[in-house]
């Protein structure tokens, strides 16, 4: 056991060990911690029966290897970056020429019952229970120290794996299943459906570790989200990057539809300004409460927010080098619209338009109904946390609008003046003899 720890950066127990022939390895109460306290690995049991012929041929090949109830959890809060810090010693051996053989050839993984707990930065925490998956790994050659595109184009990795239920960033996914598949530096998941918030969740992607940054990507349009129903953390991830007027929410329910053309998310390298998403976003049902720039809008509006069913009607929205970007969001309180334009930054940052239900002429705009003459528009700056809508705005249209309208009597009155001039003029002429 100290030779063990004494390679690793961490400690390892476990209760019991036995080694026999014919059963094979199996450790009883495994516990792995690390010793930065970021990494904890529990296992009632782990059991497994090795070709012991290939340990002559100078590589492991496992067979089922089977792993009860493992609870995993990891914390990347505060990592430090690739490269830093020491090495206490090196589980992987350089040959001579530089480069890092990999001992094992191939292991078949079958888990039973496990949990997961991930905590990233900053505190988004992943985490599934009921996990049961079965897992196919295999590898063979040598690759130079450091390169990763060596050592993924030769591994193989096929795998089933479901789980009873999950949670992430206030989404809490059902019993649900599916399949990965890596070969040649590709990596595929196969499009799965499951149940989450009451509503129907798809998903699925490939990501090639060849390219740089790593990008995961959809391989075609696909309805990712269908009546899901929206939670507060749901909102505090999602929706307030889709408009300030989700920021500060105190309580909200409503139902969202979310169709994807084209996703690309970071996975390896890059930031998160490489992220692009185009798609069409529906919100129905939507109440909420406390919004403070939802409730300075309203009060210009003159619509009472409580008890009322908000509907925001589908909108193509793009991200892109880290701005959403939108050029018509309709948000429809009652009888009357009110439309969202302009750009939100990953920063949260504001660069918007708010145009209001009213026209310079102060007639009141309404569903279905058509108008004559320019709504108000209000600029939107700041950030979501801080929204500065530009009221001042309002006072300076009514007061261009009335100037125009007299300017334009003034001029109505001159032109007919100037007209009826020039006819009398025309007709003295005709009379002349």
């Amino acid at each position: 056991m100290d030779q063990i720890n004494g390679l690793i950066e961490g400690e390892v127990y476990f209760s019991e060990l036995s080694m026999s022939w014919w059963k094979g390895i199996k450790v009883t109460d495994f516990i792995f911690k690390d010793s930065a306290g970021k990494a904890l690995v529990e296992a009632e049991q782990i059991s497994t029966k090795p070709h012991y012929g290939s340990i002559l041929m100078g590589s492991l090949s496992f067979g089922e290897t089977i792993i009860d109830e493992p609870r995993v959890e990891i914390n990347f809060e505060g990592r430090q970056p690739k490269g830093a810090g020491g090495v206490r010693g090196e589980v992987q051996k350089s040959n001579e020429r530089g480069s890092i053989v990999i001992p094992i050839e191939e292991i078949e993984l079958v888990v039973k019952g496990g949990s997961l707990k991930v905590t990233g930065e900053p505190a988004v925490t992943f985490e599934a229970a009921g996990i049961n998956s079965r897992l196919a790994v295999s590898f063979s050659g040598e690759y130079p120290a450091g390169g990763r595109e060596e050592l993924l184009a030769n591994l193989e990795v096929w795998a089933e794996f479901g789980f009873e239920r999950a949670q992430y960033m206030g989404l809490n996914f059902g019993s649900t299943t599916g399949k990965i598949q890596m070969q040649d530096s590709l990596l595929q998941i196969g499009s799965f459906s499951s149940i989450v918030n009451n509503g129907r969740f798809n998903f699925g992607g490939e990501a090639d570790f060849r390219e740089e940054p790593t990008l995961f990507r959809e391989t075609g349009p696909m309805q990712i989200a269908k009546g899901i129903q929206i939670t507060d953390e749901v909102t505090r991830s999602f929706l307030s990057y889709l408009n300030p007027i989700f920021a500060n929410v105190v309580t909200i329910s409503g139902e969202i539809d979310f169709s994807c053309e084209r996703l690309a998310i970071p996975l390896v390298g890059g930031s998160r300004n490489d992220a692009e998403v185009i798609g069409t976003v529906t919100i129905r049902q939507l109440r909420l409460e406390a919004s403070d720039l939802l409730g300075e809008i309203l009060s210009f509006v003159g619509v009472a927010q409580r008890g009322q069913d908000i509907v925001i009607e589908p909108t193509r929205f793009f991200l892109q080098d880290g701005f959403l970007r939108y050029d018509d969001m309709r948000m429809v309180l009652g009888n009357n619209p009110i439309n969202f334009r302009g750009t939100i930054g990953l920063d949260r940052s504001l660069d918007m338009a708010v145009i209001l239900p009213y026209t310079t002429r102060g007639e009141t705009v309404r569903i279905g109904e058509e108008i004559e003459g320019v709504r108000i528009s209000l600029p939107l700056k700041g950030t979501i946390d801080n929204p500065e809508l530009d009221t001042g705005k309002l006072l300076e249209e009514q007061l261009k609008e009335e100037l125009k309208g007299r300017l334009g009597e003034e001029l109505k009155e001159r032109l007919e003046d100037e007209l009826m001039e020039k006819l009398l003029e025309e007709f003295d002429e005709l009379l002349k003899p």
